[in-house]
């Protein structure tokens, strides 16, 4: 951890599994029998033509406009937000500051970065591209240590809330139907989301991201436990259709494991923060405002012995 400043990252990087088997109608040194990085020996001119592929879809070249504009709002490009990596996420940070001698004055900065995975064929980084760009335009902020941060809100909000794992998925399947035929859209879990018109449909989506299968027994009763069991109607013990990549579990139990992660990560800097607030330059341990006491109040409310 820097020293400068004390500060938290935290990282969510929820990924949907990668489709079955696709064919992509492109031409050139581009198969199946080759990753999207063989094209050229430059990870730079590779990520270029696959956003210069994704952009031949009308939902494609809408949602890249619309990464390019969030880029621009932060001094920065499209190709600066999209990197190649060992597997297809979208790392969002967020970064607290105080300084040591005012630890009550905190500022929050959020921060994102697109990572497809280098090892995927053209068909399948295109896929990912979009599903990874839909979390990075869309994906609401948050800030864990805010009094209303809670484990219900965070589990909805990763799974249907906009720019969740459902509107990826969604949007995924809209660029899928764009670009490639009809047997190979067949191959997909996009037709499980259709309605009777062979419409793609949300509902649907949040319905088959709920079915948790063997899981079900023991998350059940994890939500149970915390009081929310009843915000998830949708969660049943059916066939699980979405694997988190990052965890190696359905969504919805994957998205708690990472609320606790994120807790426990808040709880262990709030210690520190609060032992700068008792003990810190020209403080001592009877020297504590009303701010510091409602702090003091919050911390033990939400971390206990943490």
């Amino acid at each position: 951890m820097k020293t400068a400043f004390t500060f938290i990252l935290l990282s969510l990087s929820l990924k949907l599994s990668a489709m079955e088997e696709k064919t992509i109608h492109v031409q050139g040194s581009m198969s199946s029998n080759r990753t999207w990085m063989d094209y050229t020996s430059s990870a730079e001119l590779n990520l270029k033509k696959l956003l210069q592929l994704l952009s031949r879809s009308e939902n494609g070249e809408r949602l890249i406009k619309e990464a390019r504009y969030k880029a621009s709002r932060s001094g920065l490009t499209i190709e600066d937000v999209i990197k190649v990596g060992d597997s297809s996420l979208t790392d969002t940070t967020l970064v607290r500051k105080f300084s040591p001698h005012s630890p009550e004055h905190v500022i929050y900065e959020s921060r994102s970065v697109v990572y497809i995975n280098k090892g995927l064929a053209w068909d399948d980084a295109l896929l990912d591209l979009a599903h990874e760009l839909t979390h990075y335009v869309y994906r609401e902020g948050f800030n864990p240590y805010a009094e209303s941060f809670n484990a219900k809100d965070f589990i909805k909000s990763t799974i249907e809330g906009s720019g969740g794992e459902v509107q990826a998925f969604l949007t995924e399947c809209r660029v899928q139907r764009e670009l490639f035929s009809k047997n190979v859209q067949s191959r997909s879990n996009c037709h499980k989301i259709e309605d009777t018109k062979g419409e793609l449909s949300f509902k649907k989506a949040v319905e088959l991201f709920y079915h948790v299968g063997s899981y079900f027994d023991g998350f059940h009763g994890q939500l149970q436990k915390r009081e929310i069991a009843s915000s998830f109607s949708d969660l049943k013990p059916e066939k699980i259709n979405f694997i988190s990549s990052a965890y190696g579990v359905p969504y919805p139990v994957a998205a708690l494991m990472e609320y606790d992660l994120v807790v426990n990560k808040v709880c262990e800097n709030d210690k520190k923060r609060l032992a700068y607030m008792q003990h810190g330059p020209k403080r001592g341990p009877a020297s504590v405002d009303d701010g510091q006491v409602k702090f003091i109040q919050s911390y033990s409310a939400r971390c206990g012995q943490k």
